[in-house]
């Protein structure tokens, strides 16, 4: 059963769930944990009400080359009184 309010073109694009699928993000073909949602209004609720153990892994940073080669670790969570360098968003140049 095939919605008379679309077009033609608007039919190919039919999502699974019968609704046209215009105003939603795509979705990844396939999930890889049924546990973990793949929402982004879930995620962004989760990364925002982290407890302070769980930021602190959030709140990591990658080192600069010298720092990689010195320590042999990649990334580390950052702590008061680190510099870091901000590479995006609002003060980014900054």
């Amino acid at each position: 059963l095939k919605p008379f309010w679309l077009k033609p073109f608007e039919l190919e694009n039919l999502s699974p769930s019968g609704g046209s699928g215009f105003g939603h993000r795509i979705s990844p073909a396939m999930k890889q944990k049924k546990t973990v949602s793949s929402s982004r209004r879930k995620s962004r609720k989760a990364y925002f009400t982290a407890p302070s153990h769980l930021r602190r892994k959030l709140m990591s940073s990658p080192l600069s080359k010298d720092l990689r080669a010195k320590y042999g670790v990649r990334s580390i969570p950052i702590r008061r009184d680190d510099e870091v360098m901000i590479v995006r968003g609002h003060f980014h140049d900054r």
